[in-house]
């Protein structure tokens, strides 16, 4: 994967070499083959002290948006990886960001990035799309950020013991070399996917349904000409497909077969069963070659019982297993970072109470668990192969053409329809209280706000570091007066003079409240009256 390296713009290549040699104390010659594949970067970092605020397990998507979140709250954080540079990985796997998550990227900065990677987004129902971004790109982006903001992250170390004493947490594994590898923290994340070894230590349940149908997955050469995207449905099974642009020039194929489809996952794909069930479903011999990562997938259901034991968190696919349909797992997965990441950083520096830490769990299982529901649907219709179930598959076709169906839906997959209604007492600053009940715990929509000194931003400028935001919002009261931050050091104060928006958005704001809080996540979470 060299040429993933060569093919970050020189200036960027410059910033991250930088930053390795301020950790490594050597000189790295700045060539393509020196870091054959920036995502799973390997250096070697003198660590005078091997305590931590927070180690992650995993540097997929989702661990490395948790130490970005960290990192912008100045929480030490070390990133652990089993993968190492020569293992093969797939360039797709996950690569379907919905609406919510790019909203996210926004307020932190990230989504230039992100559509300069992607492919050509598709339209929605707001200013946020559902975007292609292949994995490996959202590694990179999303590595390069982690280590622009100061964590350490390393590679090719496989954790096996996990010990909580007192107000830290012993990970202890070795490096593939064999070395011993050791680190204690405040707190250890498991974001280490479906066979989360951190689950498993932590001994957090993963219960659910077993399988019924697989599917065959995998990227490869395409032999012959195929339409892009290209979709078939019959009584011989389905296909997905899709060219996404990547350097090998391979196809992601997902093929489902009807006289294939209760193959256990266990057992391994081979070429030439994707070539003869690609083959039967299509009538096209595309005589596929130079595969990567067959495998087979399931609509398997599972969802941990905890997020939370003791000092040990769990986020991401270690969280919740299903059918992965949409992109949804790895887009609840990085709302789950978002969600976490605050909560961590106000018990370790804002003196927040533990008890914080437990509506983790409480806000974001209740999304996972619907995810799982909502993919176990989709899978019925998904492998719908006889004639109860396609006129059960046609029906569902014609109510998503009734709009507001669609629109529900769309809002469900998308994550724009998460709240969290349930007040945060337990952090409530003196002198505020709940909002009203139709706002509390809904998402903040960016907005424009007008600036006593006439100058025009919007709720996004105020965003990226990852404070509180605090609304100081017009009314009868005066501007001039400067209200003192509702969290010390961790407070953004925005005097607003007007909202020249949209109904929908200032409706949100212009409630009568005279100052509104919003979470670090983004999401409305306390107000204050005047007297």
């Amino acid at each position: 994967m060299a040429d993933v390296w060569a093919s970050i713009k020189l200036d960027e290549r410059r910033r991250i070499v930088k930053v390795l040699e301020a950790r490594t104390s050597s000189s790295i010659a700045l060539n393509a083959s020196t870091i054959p594949h920036p995502v799973l970067l390997s250096y070697r970092f003198k660590m005078t002290n091997n305590t931590h605020d927070v180690v992650i397990v995993g540097a997929g998507p989702v661990g490395l948006f948790l130490a970005c979140e960290l990192r912008l709250a100045g929480l030490s954080v070390l990133v652990v990886e089993k993968r190492t540079n020569s293992d093969g990985v797939a360039e797709t796997r996950a690569f379907v960001m919905h609406g919510r998550t790019l909203e996210i990227f926004a307020c932190r900065g990230l989504l230039d990035s992100f559509v300069q990677a992607g492919q050509k987004p598709i339209g929605g129902i707001t200013a946020f799309w559902t975007l292609v971004s292949i994995t490996y790109k959202t590694e990179m982006i999303l590595f390069q950020r982690a280590v622009e903001l100061g964590a350490v992250i390393i590679q090719g170390v496989q954790v096996d013991s996990v010990n909580q004493s007192g107000p830290a947490v012993m990970v202890k594994g070795a490096y593939t070399d064999n070395r011993p590898f050791i680190a204690s923290a405040k707190y250890l994340v498991g974001a280490d996917g479906v066979r989360s070894t951190i689950r498993r230590l932590a001994d957090i349940e993963f219960t659910g349904n077993a399988p019924v149908n697989t599917v065959m997955s995998g990227e490869a050469t395409l032999g012959a000409a195929m339409p892009n995207p290209y979709i078939v449905h019959n009584e011989h099974g389905l296909v997905i497909a899709a060219d996404l642009k990547v350097p090998s020039g391979r196809t992601r194929l997902n093929v489902f077969a009807s006289d294939r489809g209760t193959v256990p996952e266990s057992v391994e794909v081979t070429l030439d069963e994707m070539n003869q069930s690609l083959h039967k479903i299509t009538g096209v011999d595309y005589n596929l070659s130079n595969p990567c990562m067959l495998k087979r997938f399931s609509n398997e259901q599972r969802l941990a019982t905890r997020y939370r034991q003791g000092r040990v968190f769990i986020v991401g696919d270690a969280c919740h297993k299903h059918l992965p349909a949409g992109g949804q797992g790895l887009n609840v997965g990085l709302q789950e970072a978002l969600n976490l990441g605050w909560k961590i950083a106000a018990v370790i520096s804002k003196s927040a109470p533990v008890s914080l830490l437990d509506t983790y769990e409480e806000e974001r299982r209740p999304i996972a668990k619907a995810v799982v529901q909502n993919t176990t649907s989709q899978s019925l219709l998904f492998f719908a192969s006889s004639g109860p179930e396609w006129a059960v598959r046609d029906a569902m076709e014609k109510l998503l053409c009734v709009p507001e169906a669609n629109k529900a839906l769309a809002r469900e997959i998308s994550g724009f329809s998460v709240t969290y209604p349930k007040l945060l007492d337990m952090i409530l600053p003196n002198g505020w209280q709940a909002l009203p009940k139709n706002i509390q715990g809904r998402r903040a929509l960016n907005v424009k706000i007008r600036l006593p000194d006439g100058v025009l931003t919007e709720l996004r400028d105020y965003t990226e570091d990852g404070n509180w935001i605090q609304l100081h919002l017009p009314g009868k009261h005066s501007v001039e007066v400067r209200p003192p931050p509702a969290f010390e050091d961790w407070t953004t104060v925005v005097d607003v003079v007007d909202m020249p928006d949209d109904e929908e958005r200032t409706s949100l704001y212009m409630c009568g409240v005279r100052e509104m809080l919003i979470r670090p996540d983004g999401y409305l979470a306390f107000g204050r009256w005047d007297n």
